[in-house]
């Protein structure tokens, strides 16, 4: 027996309708973009990635895999048109041909400059690309706004369980192994129902944090419990991206059965959708302010574990800037001692690091390029203590093996705070950045970082305590003020009258699959 030809595939990005600056293709090339087979391979196996996952399934099933493209960014603006366009078309003029089945990684809140849901528009033209009843397998990030045409158009979705997301590779293999269900069932018996159940709400489960454990954790169990139910194929609990403006963003239950089951995925679906309702009250919106976090660095003493300052309102992960100096200024303004700052996106900045040279003294204007009525720019004299070529392997938990690529990247002193500046915007989630900068990130006091949540992984073991601190910026948590145009109102928490009578639930039939194999 031929061995199934499995397509397989990722397009990750995350976009912030907010972030002013359009997402080039060179902007993936910071975490990977791999358009060949070869350099998938050599990229990315044993990666803790998606990719990953689906390589060892190739391995594990026996499959023959065409693989079509790896392209990962991190969280921006809105995706340049004719760079999506290149990106699309790649991957379905690998659809052309025999194709038994499809494995294919997004992230789900993706938005280009012309189209608001370009993954569903994706996964609408791979349907008709691709023969009659081809299953369809699609791996989604938690923080996925869920579209209606996504779901209409694939077999079966799945999302991360994690938050940090240290399971990118489980998340894919959950995938293939439901992929591998329905290809060995006859082909009239392949086809699934699916429901997707919406609260009205723009952000749930604290944001879908699960380390520390939050309402995700019991959530996420309950999601994975339905999964040994008779007929149920996939479960994806989705959180939401609340920084793009679009018509589906927020919250998502996403139930998956096989078609000839008696099993309901809307029943199925409703405890989960009334969890993430009732989550309301311990999701956190409000964090605390520069002069509270300040007082509590003070506190930190010589030989004390690291105090980790998250400067999530300026975070990359979440498609932020990254050039926020707030933070920065007030941990100057505090006078500490024995801390850094990673990082700052400023290319400007390395740039004139680079002309007078490690070891000398500048004058420098620091950040606050994108956004300076939120975000000022800081004035500063420093020191260039290292010049690097921003390269460096994730150690993980997060992306483990990964390699990124932060652009030329400078290791300033400035009044003794290290600061590393980067020529890309970087949620730091592993260690070996400062590593790689000659830093130990374990005997530092205070270490701040632009990220909401990833950087526990790596960073919770070795901190004394972890602060989320509001020092402004496009990813604040005050949604409230945010100015939105496109989201469906009632919605939670800008509406006091948002309501569960408001929950929107869509039912889709199973694709047609042949009667015979």
């Amino acid at each position: 027996m031929t061995a199934p030809q499995i397509l397989i595939g990722a397009i990750l990005h995350e976009t912030n309708t907010f972030n002013r600056v359009p997402t080039r293709l060179a902007d993936f090339e910071g975490r990977y973009l791999c358009l060949e087979p070869e350099t998938i391979r050599d990229r990315l196996t044993g990666t803790a990635t998606e990719m990953g996952g689906f390589l060892e399934a190739v391995d594990t099933y026996g499959w023959q895999a065409r693989l079509a493209l790896a392209a990962a960014a991190g969280p921006s603006g809105p995706l340049a048109t004719p760079d999506w366009d290149m990106l699309r078309n790649h991957l379905l003029d690998a659809a052309r041909g025999p194709v038994d089945g499809v494995l294919l990684a997004l992230h789900g809140a993706m938005v280009t400059q012309d189209d608001q849901d370009p993954e569903g528009t994706l996964l609408q033209a791979l349907r008709a690309a691709l023969p009659p009843g081809t299953p369809i397998i699609v791996t989604l990030d938690m923080h996925a706004n869920v579209s209606a045409r996504m779901v209409a158009h694939a077999d079966a979705l799945f999302a991360y369980e994690t938050y940090p997301h240290v399971d990118h590779a489980d998340c894919a293999r959950d995938a293939a192994q439901a992929l591998a269900r329905l290809i060995a069932l006859p082909a009239h018996r392949r086809a699934t129902r699916r429901a997707l159940l919406r609260p009205p709400m723009l952000d749930a489960a604290d944001h879908g944090r699960t380390d520390p454990p939050g309402p995700m954790n019991q959530l996420v169990a309950q999601a994975r419990a339905l999964r040994q139910s008779p007929g149920v194929l996939a479960t994806a609990l989705t959180i939401g991206f609340p920084w793009a403006d679009v018509a589906e963003a927020g919250p998502a239950v996403v139930v998956t059965t096989l078609a000839d089951s008696p099993a309901n995925p809307t029943t199925l679906a409703r405890p989960l959708i009334n969890g993430l309702w009732d989550s309301r009250a311990k999701t956190q919106l409000r964090f605390p302010a520069l002069d509270e976090a300040m007082a509590i660095a003070r506190q930190g003493r010589p030989g004390d574990a690291p105090l980790v300052l998250a400067d999530f309102a300026d975070n990359p992960a979440g498609g932020a800037n990254g050039d926020s100096p707030n933070l920065l200024r007030a941990m100057l303004a505090a006078g500490l001692s024995n801390a850094a700052f990673a990082t700052l996106a400023d290319p400007q900045a390395v740039r004139a690091a680079q002309d007078v040279g490690e070891g000398a003294s500048l004058d420098l204007s620091l950040g606050g390029h994108h956004r300076p009525d939120l975000t000022p720019p800081l004035h500063v004299t420093a020191r260039v203590e290292r010049l690097h070529d921003g390269r460096f392997r994730c150690q993980g938990p997060v992306l483990r093996g990964v390699q990124v690529e932060m652009g030329p990247t400078a290791l300033l002193e400035v009044d003794g705070i290290r600061v590393i500046v980067a020529s890309r915007a970087l949620a730091v989630t592993d260690v070996n950045l400062f590593h790689a900068l000659g830093l130990d990130p374990a005997r530092l006091t205070t270490i701040a970082l632009k990220s909401r949540n990833h950087h526990r992984a790596a960073f919770g073991p070795l901190a004394r305590q972890v602060l989320l601190v509001d020092a402004g910026g496009i990813t604040t948590m005050q949604l409230n003020r945010i100015t939105y145009t496109n989201l469906p109102r009632p919605i939670w928490p800008l509406d006091a009258d948002a309501s569960p009578q408001d929950i929107r639930l869509q039912e889709f039939a199973a694709h047609d699959h042949p009667a015979h194999e």
